[in-house]
């Protein structure tokens, strides 16, 4: 059986670069249609504009996923346009990492914000819709660093990573029974816009151990999502797919 999205609707936060960019152009280049949701809606107009020049299989929209109000407005664009919801890939996510006695409340919280809160939120405004349809897939982006606290990873977004392990397990056994199956990916480093700004040194400490001689890259989570999204794994749910070259074998 081939992956194939033909007539499927896939819905990805934080889609403007990195990881959620490489994910919406794999789903497109797979048959979906798909929905480009960031907090910078210029940058996701351009990656919209960049996957599919027509505009007639991908929309971006402004979405602060912390935002109840702007996630409702997003989803009933997208509802409009496509007319249904299979797929979320909840990927939106913020890191900033010093030391615990340099890190204040308001840096905690914020991190866990955006990327255990917004998971919440995002999948709150779109589970009626998969329970309508009585089918749906639901990937959140984990870490390696929920799994071990890798170098580089601040509390903060250890334990908001961790928390999404959680939300995948409960929400997997919660919505189960409607057809929905919720699974997670944990990417180890991944070269990225963002992580290619960090010394080579540095960034090769966070690669320490894994056993793959090769650097993760966005394509690499894009292709695991791609396989949790699809009929191929509809045997599966509730679990966590590491991908990190190595690094983590439990």
């Amino acid at each position: 059986m081939q992956i194939d999205f033909k007539d499927k609707i896939a819905v990805i936060t934080g889609a403007s670069r990195g990881i959620g960019a490489a994910i919406a152009e794999a789903f497109y280049q797979n048959g979906a249609k798909v929905a480009l949701l960031d907090i910078n809606v210029k940058e996701c107009q351009e990656r919209a504009l960049a996957i599919d020049a027509s505009g007639s299989n991908v929309i971006a929209l402004q979405a602060d996923v912390t935002d109840e109000i702007q996630v409702k407005k997003a989803v009933d664009q997208i509802l409009e346009r496509f007319e249904r919801i299979d797929i979320l890939v909840n990927n939106a996510g913020v890191l900033h990492h010093v030391p615990i006695e340099e890190k204040t409340v308001a840096d905690f919280e914020k991190i866990i914000k955006v990327n255990l809160t917004g998971v919440f939120i995002m999948s709150r405004a779109i589970v009626p819709i998969m329970k309508k349809i009585g089918r749906g897939k639901i990937v959140n982006i984990s870490s390696l660093g929920a799994r071990t606290g890798r170098p580089g990873v601040a509390v903060d977004y250890a334990a908001s990573k961790a928390g999404t392990l959680g939300i995948t397990r409960s929400l997997a056994k919660e919505l189960g029974p409607s057809g929905i199956y919720v699974n997670a990916i944990a990417p180890g480093p991944i070269l990225t816009e963002l992580t290619k700004q960090v010394p080579k040194e540095v960034f090769a400490t966070w690669n320490v151990g894994r056993v793959i001689n090769k650097d993760g890259l966005p394509e690499d989570v894009a292709n695991a999502v791609l396989f949790l999204s699809s009929q191929l794994s509809d045997w599966i749910t509730g679990i966590t797919l590491d991908v990190n070259g190595g690094l983590f074998i439990p």
